[in-house]
């Protein structure tokens, strides 16, 4: 079974990828994080054949009493060096609301972020990738990405 953790906040961009995710394999166990401290959790539990990465993602989840979530821009790549940290090589894509990606203080071009990841933090990502609800260019972009794994239907 290929195993997919998908690390989103917002509910229907989360909907939309489970959706384009069990349509487009043949055989598929996935897993969701909304916030970095549960993708932290489920990461040192489980390895995953992919990952898709949101950026901007929240700390933890909320509950009453319990203290606000913080915003974090780059909570995609705080899961990143948890995977770094466990030695890990699980295949990332990040797929982002976001036009630019900050690394390292400064902002690349979502479509170009991946080789700037590397660059920075040794850590092959294999696509960053700007998701518009409604838009179809995402899909295309994923599907490409995804194309070459086996059980894939393209």
């Amino acid at each position: 079974m290929f195993k997919i953790l998908v690390v989103e906040d917002d509910e229907f961009k989360l909907s939309s990828l489970k959706q384009f995710l069990v349509n487009s394999f043949k055989s598929v166990e996935l897993h969701e994080a909304t916030n970095l401290y549960d993708a932290t959790i489920i990461i040192n539990d489980i390895t995953f054949d992919l990952i898709l990465l949101d950026m901007s993602i929240p700390s933890h989840p909320f509950k009453v009493a319990g203290g606000t979530p913080k915003s974090l821009p780059i909570g995609g790549l705080q899961v990143i060096f948890e995977l770094k940290s466990l030695k890990r090589t699980d295949d990332c894509i990040i797929i982002t609301q976001y036009p630019d990606i900050e690394i390292c203080g400064s902002h690349y071009p979502t479509a170009k972020a991946e080789k700037s990841i590397f660059e920075h933090y040794n850590y092959r990502v294999l696509k960053c990738i700007q998701y518009s609800e409604g838009a179809s260019l995402w899909k295309s972009e994923l599907t490409k990405a995804l194309s070459s794994y086996e059980n894939f239907n393209s």
